[in-house]
């Protein structure tokens, strides 16, 4: 029980540190730049998104995703050293553009199968 509510307060804590980065990547961000114009180009502006949660039985992890680079980024918190660490960081502006990958059923099959789906007049489940 006890171990559960101290994990749970790690997630919190990781919580607000990712709030905290979040709100000073856009403090200097706004003071550095000008104000950008409101509108629909501004609509996915500046974000960076976090996010928290548990990468193996003992520790947990804050995922920070920027899609406007295209990257992301783990953090792993480490409860013994009590140390956030840097675990991997990539772009993924190639991943997506990928059709298939390490995949077991290829998307072309996939068409295949919707479309002699749509010609026999069956409905999907919900």
């Amino acid at each position: 029980m006890q171990s559960s509510v101290a994990k749970w307060l790690v997630v919190v804590l990781l919580a607000v540190i990712a709030t905290c980065l979040l709100v000073e990547v856009s403090a200097s961000r706004s003071s550095a730049t000008p104000a950008a114009p409101v509108g629909p180009a501004a609509a996915g502006g500046d974000r960076l998104f976090a996010v928290a949660g548990q990468i193996s039985p003992e520790t947990y992890g804050v995922y920070l995703v920027d899609p406007n680079a295209g990257s992301l980024a783990l953090y792993q918190w480490l409860p013994r050293e009590r140390n956030l660490r840097l675990m991997a960081a990539r772009t993924f502006i190639y991943d997506v553009q990928l059709d298939a990958y390490n995949t077991q059923v290829e998307p072309s099959e996939i068409r295949k199968l919707v479309n002699q789906q749509k010609r026999l007049g069956e409905v999907p489940e919900e």
